[in-house]
């Protein structure tokens, strides 16, 4: 069963996996959907997150299709005791979506597809540094004192930007961001094989992370299964991204310590995670429950700290 950790500045208390949900409605239909939820829950799961976007990149596609299909599952199941975390603020069009009128439909829509009065969490999706910090935390802060949202959080802003907001909270007397979303494993994405306005997690990052105790909540966070299909040599299709000297040492390592303390490179690596000087709570994008199930038993593992801290200062993107 998954374990519960507590969200800093908050009263809620959260799984230590938090499942993606950017395949709902899109790669995975109505049915697969609830299927995964369904079985998430089973395993004490309690914290999914999602975006307004999600799956619109899919032609032909109902909008919003992630939030519409959990919001559909929501419905069915009736749960008790989940937080669902939402992004909005996207890019679109070439045009930057931080303003307040902007923020406010996203998070309106978004408690409409989900069925809810009020978002747990509501992440702004990307940065926009031609807008001062402080103007896009007294938007959220509105919304918040409004009650349409509970708390809300950063996706994909740089380390800077992160202080910036903290400060403009702090003058403001708000409890400003509460979780920072950014990619974040042990492998090393390849330049220019994602999108340029992604933000990895770096040892500056890191470091903020560290002194403010600010929770990461990390997508990629498996880096699309790369160091277990390495390790069997079934990784060609992640080559264009992953395949680098530094990911291939770090495949070896994990490796190894998978044969010492029983499980996988992935199950190694989520648990190195897991051990960090700070809240960490990885995103995982499984396909089926099998998967899912895969990545939780990583989470019995106990690395020495020793092994995990070595791992971690390897696998910053700037190490």
């Amino acid at each position: 069963m998954l374990t519960r950790i507590a969200l800093p500045q908050t009263a809620l208390s959260v799984s230590r996996l938090c499942l993606g949900g950017n395949r709902f409605g899109g790669d995975l239909d109505q049915d697969a959907s609830f299927a995964l939820l369904d079985a998430y829950v089973a395993l004490g799961g309690n914290f999914i997150d999602t975006a307004h976007v999600y799956a619109d990149w899919i032609a032909g596609n109902e909008t919003s299709s992630s939030e519409k299909t959990i919001g559909r599952w929501l419905k069915s199941r009736k749960p008790q005791g989940l937080v669902i975390a939402t992004k909005g603020g996207h890019p679109s069009g070439g045009q930057k979506r931080l303003d307040a009128a902007s923020l406010r439909q996203d998070a309106s829509e978004a408690c409409d597809n989900l069925g809810v009065a009020t978002l747990d969490i509501f992440y702004v999706h990307r940065d926009d540094p031609a807008r001062p910090a402080a103007e896009i935390v007294a938007s959220l802060e509105a919304l918040r004192r409004e009650g349409l949202i509970r708390h809300y959080a950063a996706s994909n802003w740089r380390t800077d930007r992160l202080a910036e907001a903290a400060a403009a909270a702090h003058a403001l007397g708000a409890p400003g961001f509460i979780a920072s979303q950014c990619e974040w494993s042990l492998a090393r994405r390849n330049p220019g094989s994602g999108p340029a306005d992604l933000v990895a997690v770096d040892h500056a990052m890191r470091a903020f992370h560290q002194r403010s105790g600010l929770a990461a909540i990390p997508y990629s966070a498996q880096a699309k299964g790369y160091f277990d299909k390495a390790a069997n040599g079934a990784a060609q299709a992640l080559a264009a991204a992953y395949d680098n000297a530094h990911n291939r040492a770090m495949t070896q390592a994990l490796t190894q310590l998978a044969a010492r303390y029983g499980g996988t490179p992935t199950q190694i690596m989520l648990a190195a995670m897991m051990q960090a000087p700070f809240p960490v709570v990885p995103v995982i994008g499984p396909r089926n429950a099998e998967q899912l199930r895969a990545s939780a038993a990583g989470l019995n593992l106990r690395l020495d700290a020793g092994d995990a801290a070595a791992l971690l200062q390897a696998g910053a993107a700037d190490a």
